[in-house]
């Protein structure tokens, strides 16, 4: 019960790193619900949506990835590995993750797509009340 309580204590007090104090729960730029248009964003079963959670998966329609090896690449750009399944496929990619001057995600080099680039718009998901 001892270790429970300190752990829920650093989680939701945030954690000290290089003198400095870290949100337990800080999203990164990245995470979200993404699609290639805003079309896409309203229909539940596109194939062009995305969504980025916990900083380290990222779902498509029949595709799921885990990210490792994140680093930055710039002010708003980052790099990883991803370890992916999809279609009864195991499979690795390396892309690059930057939100554009405009909002929307690129990345290059990614798993899904014809295109060696993909380009996102963030889509506002309605709360349910």
């Amino acid at each position: 019960m001892r270790a429970a309580t300190r752990f829920v204590f650093v989680l939701g007090f945030g954690a000290v790193l290089a003198g400095q104090c870290v949100p337990a729960f800080a999203a990164q730029p990245y995470e979200g619900f993404w699609a290639s248009t805003k079309k896409d964003c309203r229909d539940d079963d596109s194939p062009n949506r995305m969504s980025i959670e916990g900083g380290n998966r990222l779902y498509w329609y029949e595709t799921r990835c885990r990210a490792s090896e994140i680093t930055a690449d710039g002010k708003l750009g980052w790099t990883m590995k991803l370890a992916c399944e999809g279609e009864g496929e195991k499979f690795r990619s390396n892309p690059r993750v930057s939100i554009a001057t405009d909002g929307k995600l690129v990345m290059d080099n990614g798993p899904v797509g014809r295109d060696k680039r993909q380009t996102y718009v963030r889509c506002e998901i309605a709360r349910k009340r």
